[in-house]
């Protein structure tokens, strides 16, 4: 590996548009693939930071994990239709568990729809 095919902290920071502080984290935790450290410089191989693509950050991140769970509830929801074995007790469990995911986006879109109408 040749010295410019690996980059600072600082310039992968530059790149990314990150703070030193967060490249810094990413790579304590693993997140850019041959990041290594020659005392208490970290390296990162330019094509690491170059091909990374940026997770939702904050409240972005927040409502995506919320997101991908509802999706998997209402995936999980949607599985339970094909077995042709549940009990009255599991088909009620599941009857209830889509009636609060419904209740919730109930709210949402009522939240939404008031906030539209503040704005007008």
């Amino acid at each position: 590996m040749d010295i410019k095919d690996v980059v600072s902290v600082e310039e992968a920071a530059k790149i990314l548009g990150y703070e030193k502080s967060s490249v810094t984290l990413l790579c304590r935790k693993g997140k850019l693939d041959g990041a290594f450290r020659i005392g208490h410089q970290w390296l990162i191989p330019r094509a690491t930071v170059e091909n990374y693509e940026k997770a939702p950050q904050g409240f972005a991140a927040i409502w995506e994990r919320r997101r991908e769970a509802e999706k998997a509830q209402e995936k999980e929801l949607l599985e339970g239709e094909n077995t042709g074995e549940e009990t009255v007790e599991e088909l009620e469990r599941e009857i209830l568990k889509g009636m609060r995911l419904l209740a919730r986006k109930f709210n949402r879109l009522e939240k939404l729809l008031a906030q539209d109408k503040r704005r007008d």
